[in-house]
């Protein structure tokens, strides 16, 4: 890898100097566009040159910083959305309809009714936050329009946030379901 970024300069700035723009040319946008295409040539070979160098002169650093943006793209990569809460939310409770009422646990049932209710009514929402997904509910349906949908006195405070929180999505998985619902069939 360091091989490719020690050439790379090199072949830009020969490309640079083969390409010749016509007298025609002179003066106009084409060549604005052909200087400032130039110009960014330019500004990334300086960029690998001080890349080769870093990497070079700081091992350890270059390691962390790779790292530490692959875990990040990872973890982007693996966010639940919100149609993977739905699947989800399908398959627990397509399992739990096959168990008998009385080895149910009553804890799942209720969280299961409770997102199942939200649904219905309109007031659960889907946030993302590239590493990191929420599933919140609000009072009021987004499609109502009464005046306590419209009053910013009314709204819900930052403080209240926690408790409207239903799931938390990170690393591919919807947490509080997960929790909630692994022992679907224990009735305790």
């Amino acid at each position: 890898m360091l091989r490719v970024l020690k050439r790379t300069p090199y072949f830009v700035t020969n490309v640079q100097s083969r390409i010749k723009l016509p007298e025609k040319f002179k003066g106009t946008i084409i060549e604005k566009w052909t200087n400032y295409w130039k110009n960014l040539f330019i500004d990334y070979r300086q960029m690998f040159q001080d890349l080769r160098t870093d990497i070079q002169d700081d091992p350890r650093k270059a390691l962390i910083w790779t790292t530490g943006i692959t875990t990040l793209y990872a973890l982007a990569k693996n966010n639940p959305n919100e149609i993977d809460f739905k699947d989800i939310m399908k398959r627990v409770t397509n399992d739990v309809i096959l168990v008998s009422e009385d080895c149910r646990n009553p804890k799942s049932i209720e969280h299961l009714r409770y997102i199942q209710k939200c649904y219905n009514e309109g007031v659960i929402h889907y946030r993302s936050l590239g590493i990191i997904s929420f599933m919140y509910t609000c009072e009021i349906n987004d499609s109502c329009d009464l005046y306590k949908a419209h009053c910013s006195y009314l709204k819900p405070s930052y403080s209240s946030l926690f408790s409207r929180m239903v799931d938390v999505g990170f690393m591919g998985k919807w947490w509080n379901t997960y929790i909630k619902t692994t022992n679907y069939d224990v009735n305790m």
